[in-house]
């Protein structure tokens, strides 16, 4: 397969061309070879279009919990002296999942036949992803395969026990508001009309606040469908242009710093980008590659961007303790402590450890934000209610009273 690259040399000349390479990160270790840092690569226009149908049918990539359950036997069985084509062998026997299954025996079969560990799963680098496929080259290349399959699962199942925490605190907020849109939707589709009803069979006019409620409420009614069709050509075209850099970078911004939510996230992605980072560079991987292995693995515009700065400063004999320090989107007790531990030379056991408590935090400031969601949620909903009520009830009780 083809593949555009544009890198840079020691001198700070800029190169581009074409490769024919297996992957992406083959690509890359044939640029360090000549002595060339990556600056971008992607694959070329002439591979995209022959191998469109190809990669329908491949599977894109393996889901967490899967990954996580590979690499937590496969590090057991390595440290119990079992061969790793061995293991291989083994979870793919018991591998429930056809495709996965298909993915472990094409790599077993490849490192049966004597090619190593890492070039095998990079042949596979986008079922695996770059940083895994990376993490293990380094792990084989240094003899620490079995530290480093450990250090990957305690990454792993890290990432999804925060992800289910967060999904569970965020499950009963999204349980209201669900609740209290139902309450005022049969509001206004069903109860609304019937106190319409009523004032017409009185003979008598409402006040103003009832009689707009009531006009709202049939205006939505009336119009449902074409609501319906905004909405959805709203949500289109947010798809739609929400992919756009520049868009994504300005909402990713602002994310970042929006004064509810954004500690919690700022905290959240310097934790996880952080504890990669670090598991990395404690895996043997150059700081500059796994710069950019974390750099393709975050969501967020903004921090993609840091990264960048983060690989300019390290190819221009910099560090990137000076980078962290400047950028406002990392905590400064982060920078500080990242600054520190280049200088100290202990760069990633200190990114682990800064890149755990992060996480811890975050998700406690997520639990927070929840905690005052919660009642905020319930009581505008108690509000809309009562508010509907008490416009279409109390002239009700009026009319009645002055009739009798």
């Amino acid at each position: 397969m083809e593949f555009a690259f544009t890198a840079r040399s020691f001198d700070g000349t800029t190169r581009t061309g074409i490769l024919d390479a297996e992957s992406v990160a083959d690509v890359r270790k044939r640029l360090r070879q000549d002595g060339l840092f990556a600056l971008t690569v992607s694959a070329s226009e002439t591979s995209l279009a022959s191998g469109a149908g190809s990669r329908r049918r491949r599977r894109s990539s393996i889901r967490k919990a899967e990954l996580l359950t590979l690499t937590s036997q496969l590090a057991i069985m390595s440290e119990a002296g079992v061969d790793l084509a061995e293991s291989l062998q083994s979870v793919a026997d018991r591998c429930r999942d056809a495709a996965l299954k298909r993915t472990l025996l094409d790599v077993h079969d490849d490192i049966s036949s004597g090619i190593a560990v890492s070039e095998a799963l990079r042949r596979r680098s986008d079922v695996f992803g770059e940083a895994y496929v990376a993490s293990v080259a380094a792990g084989e290349a240094s003899g620490t395969l079995t530290e480093v399959l450990k250090r990957l699962s305690d990454l792993l199942q890290n990432e999804l026990r925060l992800r289910a925490s967060i999904r569970g605190v965020l499950a009963y907020p999204l349980v209201l508001l669900t609740v209290a849109t139902l309450v005022v939707a049969a509001l206004l589709f069903f109860v609304l009309p019937q106190f319409a009803e009523v004032f017409a069979s009185l003979g008598e006019a409402p006040p103003l606040h009832t009689q707009l409620l009531l006009d709202g409420a049939s205006l939505l009614r009336s119009h449902i469908w074409q609501i319906g069709i905004v909405l959805l050509a709203t949500v289109y075209c947010v798809w739609k242009f929400g992919f756009d850099d520049g868009v994504a970078r300005y909402w990713d911004g602002l994310v970042l710093r929006s004064r509810l939510s954004g500690t919690a996230t700022r905290a959240l992605l310097t934790g996880r980008s952080f504890r990669m980072l670090g598991l990395m560079l404690q895996s043997g991987i150059p700081l500059l590659e796994g710069i950019r292995l974390c750099r393709d693995s975050v969501q967020n515009r903004v921090f993609s961007g840091l990264f960048d700065e983060m690989e300019q400063s390290v190819l221009h004999g910099g560090g990137i303790g000076e980078v962290v320090s400047k950028t406002e989107s990392i905590p400064s007790g982060a920078a500080q402590m990242v600054a520190t531990a280049e200088r100290a030379g202990r760069l990633g056991s200190v990114m682990v450890r800064v890149g755990e408590y992060y996480e811890t935090e975050g998700e406690r400031q997520v639990r927070d934000l929840v905690k005052l969601l919660e009642p905020a949620i319930i009581v505008v909903m108690g509000v809309v209610v009562a508010g509907v009520v008490m416009a279409v009830m109390l002239p009700l009780l009026e009319i009645s009273t002055s009739s009798r």
